[in-house]
């Protein structure tokens, strides 16, 4: 056992520890009265022995201790112990006092020490379990607390641990500096136990999370403090007298009993609040199901880059044709993931994850250079169709995306035109300045680019003329709710009527049904896309058809 470990068993123990050596410490002092006047007088070196009562008090006493032993050990061996016991020589008053300092002397220097090492310890293990900047108690003192819960079910009340985050916290530090998040984790903290009281404890478990353990509340109770806390979190901040504004989430789970590593419990309540920050939700609760997610997110990211080296990645072609011509306008490249284990994973599920990782850039990356390569075999075979690449915000962000694009053209000998770029509203304003010089890059090289989705971001329509766009492509939530849905009709109406007014094109995906496809004729709508012309096809497949579609089809049928 080190010295340490020594002391820490000390202070977990040591109120027993300083009853069982009171009584063991006053028969040391009478056994070495006895044996010092049975050797013969203090004028023998067995007056030594009472500096072992001396050191055992001041070590496990501390300093008053070790004052105190000393002084009754010197009037011990003073005036009550002659110099020489055969002769009845008495000792010199001086001598024993002197003596007698000394010895007191000796167990306040021992229990100095003892003390100061104690102090120390307690020091340290503050430390352990706090955080130094608020003072809150931290991520091991939740742990801690967590254990000391019975692990008995309570049937009538709850447990719950909350997490809560701030989740603008870069915005901030870059705003005012490193110093506002402490005093926001210090406000919060400051409110949160306001709102609780002493219900509950907040503990600081993260730079930018502090964790609330809520213990022994009926549902009813935990519904309202939860509400409480979203409530307080909404409330403003103030950082040197201005008002702030902290995007916060919560995430939390609740439990009757301690079954598992209180990990386990503190894991639950961090990935409810994931999912909380995903759907874009002030408070949400752990379930089974979000663990699950993530744990097939993570597999899937991790999966992803092996499929791409492995070739399992391949792209799939959906003709886009021109509503008053039925003529094909173009294709569009559609990603396809066939897994060796899992087989087919849609679009839908890998891409956003994807889109939220760097491995977008990766995607993206292949994507085009299975396009340009496309483009090339084609042009082979007297196929002359620009194929369209869906881009995501982080590629619009991503340095060097727009030199990337034209090295890839240069590279493969293609041609701008051979090349359409589809973009979401919400990549246009992630950073419209950035976005601007990108795409202008990118048009320049006679590049199409084209808004997806149109119709369900936030993009603003004092920048849209600003961008070189040359189509809308209006949503398939709205082109499929055709001509049935009077509010989806208006919405295709505007956003054609728009487009023309701006010199652009309007593309509907989504075309199911020759009755949507009238309409959208009727309207004025330019390119259609959709089932009821073809399915996202592979390459080869998408030969075939090709050489089997009869241009004027549809539009005879109109």
């Amino acid at each position: 056992m080190s010295t340490m470990q020594l002391f820490e068993w000390l202070g977990a123990h040591l109120r027993a520890i300083r009853i069982a050596v009171a009584p063991l410490l006053a028969v040391m002092i009478v056994g070495i009265y006895v044996l010092v006047y049975a050797t013969g007088g203090i004028k023998f070196v067995y007056s030594h022995s009472m500096y072992l009562a001396i050191l055992l008090s001041g070590f496990i006493f501390g300093v008053r201790g070790g004052l105190i032993v000393g002084l009754i050990g010197g009037i011990t061996l003073g005036p009550f112990m002659p110099i020489d016991v055969a002769t009845g020589e008495q000792q010199n008053t001086i001598n024993w006092l002197y003596r007698t300092g000394f010895f007191m002397l000796v167990g306040m220097a021992c229990g100095g020490a003892s003390d100061s090492v104690r102090s120390y310890l307690r020091h340290l293990k503050w430390i352990a379990r706090h955080d130094a900047a608020t003072q809150l108690p931290n991520r091991n003192a939740l742990l801690e607390s967590l254990s000391d819960i019975p692990k008995i079910k309570n049937t009538s009340h709850l447990h719950v641990l909350v997490v809560v985050s701030l989740q603008n916290a870069m915005e901030l530090k870059s705003a005012f500096g490193f110093d506002i998040i402490e005093a926001v984790i210090q406000q919060s903290a400051h409110r949160y136990q306001s709102i609780l009281q002493d219900k509950a404890q907040v503990y600081r478990i993260d730079p930018e999370q502090l964790g609330i353990l809520i213990e022994n509340r009926d549902v009813q109770a935990i519904e309202s403090l939860l509400a409480e806390l979203v409530k307080g979190a909404q409330q403003p901040y103030q950082f040197n007298d201005i008002p702030i504004h902290v995007d916060s989430r919560l995430g939390y789970v609740t439990f009757n009993k301690i079954i598992q590593a209180p990990e386990q419990y503190l894991q639950r309540a961090e990935s409810a609040l994931i999912s909380a920050n995903e759907k874009v939700l002030d408070c949400v609760a752990y379930s089974p199901e979000i663990s699950n997610f993530a744990k097939e997110n993570l597999s899937i990211l991790g999966n992803l880059m092996s499929a791409l080296k492995e070739g399992q990645l391949s792209m799939h072609y959906q003709p886009k044709i021109s509503i008053k011509t039925g003529e094909i306008h173009s294709v569009e490249a559609l990603m396809r993931w066939k897994h060796p284990e899992r087989g087919n994973i849609p679009p839908a599920i890998f891409i956003p994850r994807a889109e939220q990782s760097t491995l977008i850039n990766l995607i993206t990356e292949f994507a085009l250079e299975q396009a340009m390569e496309q483009i090339v075999k084609w042009r082979q075979h007297d196929i002359h169709l620009p194929i369209a690449v869906n881009i995501s915000p982080r590629n619009l962000l991503q340095p060097g995306f727009s030199d990337l694009v034209l090295h890839l053209l240069q590279r493969y000998g293609v041609s701008g035109q051979s090349l359409e770029l589809e973009v979401t509203e919400g990549a246009l304003m992630t950073d419209i300045a950035r976005t601007i010089v990108e795409l202008s890059r990118l048009a320049d090289a006679k590049i199409t680019i084209s808004i997806d989705d149109f119709g369900t971001g936030y993009s603003s329509l004092q920048y849209l003329h600003q961008l070189p766009i040359s189509l809308i492509k209006i949503d398939q939530s709205f082109v499929r709710r055709l001509p049935d849905d009077k509010g989806a009709v208006h919405i295709v109406e505007a956003a054609v009527t728009l487009a023309h007014k701006m010199g652009m094109k309007t593309i509907a995906e989504g075309v199911e049904d020759q009755s949507a496809y009238k309409l959208l004729a009727d309207l004025g709508c330019d390119i259609a896309q959709g089932f009821m012309i073809s399915r996202p096809l592979p390459a080869a497949e998408f030969e075939k058809w090709l050489a089997q579609y009869e241009g004027n089809a549809l539009y005879a049928q109109m």
